[in-house]
């Protein structure tokens, strides 16, 4: 069985294509997805939880994901197993970005599946598009998230590196090579060693006491740790959407055909 959906987010196609490259971000942002092992070179160890009311299904198995970087073309495929109902799933998302629209990216995706098994049942009718398509949402808004997370990181990275730059910056020397503050240091001590020499021991205390928090906050600046800009992180799996209500809804037209509730009278 063939799917289609689309969704768009509103950044560039080449931001949405490098959070494409971010496998382990990509697969948390699909619904009950999560990745059981590193990536290796495309190929994946994954496992996706589909709840139906009381039904839970759990499919473990392999994947490879390639992607097409002239074309801005990926796709993932893959098979799985659910133990308790021994029902296998075998399929592949293929999706494409589209940059037709400035400043949005449209993502066109297609699904084509096959389900065996007791699980197999629910692999017909509208059950499935409407699966389908919340998951699709529920994708999307999840990489909107990202998306918005990453440019926000960003944007703080780069006033850290305009402070870091201001914060840095070299006293500008005198004439004679010296820099301002150097010329204070030898003030200072030319002061200190004045009062000192006519018995002063007060004023030079006190001279001594003024001078020495700017030496122990300039030392204290010099040995503090550059501000690290922030990384993004990788999100934590989502929880498997509940679509218990299309279970019910798929019983309630079984229990109706087969007791033939809403037919008309002949």
């Amino acid at each position: 069985m063939e799917i289609t959906q689309r969704f768009t987010v509103p950044y560039p196609r080449d931001a949405v294509w490098a959070c494409f490259h971010d496998t382990a971000a990509i697969v948390a942002c699909l619904p009950g997805a999560a990745l059981s092992a590193e990536p290796q070179e495309g190929q994946l160890k994954l496992a996706m939880t589909i709840k139906l009311g009381p039904i839970v299904a759990t499919f473990a198995g392999d994947g490879l994901m390639t992607l097409d970087e002239a074309a801005y073309r990926g796709s993932v495929s893959g098979t799985g197993i659910d133990r308790k109902s021994a029902s296998r799933v075998k399929g592949e998302a293929a999706f494409a970005l589209d940059a037709s629209v400035p400043g949005e990216t449209g993502v066109d995706v297609k699904v084509d599946y096959t389900i065996a098994g007791a699980l197999a049942q629910f692999s017909r009718g509208g059950i499935v598009i409407e699966l389908a398509t919340r998951l699709t949402e529920a994708f999307a808004g999840n990489l909107k998230k990202r998306l918005d997370e990453q440019a926000s990181l960003s944007a703080v990275g780069s006033d850290n590196v305009v402070v870091d730059v201001v914060a840095n910056q070299s006293p500008v020397p005198s004439e004679g090579g010296t820099s301002d503050h150097q010329v204070m240091a030898n003030d200072d001590a030319a002061l200190i060693a004045s009062n000192a020499m006519r018995g002063d021991a007060t004023e030079a205390a006190a001279t001594q006491a003024m001078s020495a928090p700017e030496s122990a906050s300039a030392a204290s600046a010099a040995s503090a740790p550059a501000a690290s800009s922030p990384r993004p992180t990788v999100p934590p799996p989502v929880a498997p959407l509940d679509l218990g209500n299309l279970f019910w809804k798929m019983l309630w037209d079984r229990v109706r055909n087969l007791f033939g509730f809403g037919r008309k009278a002949s």
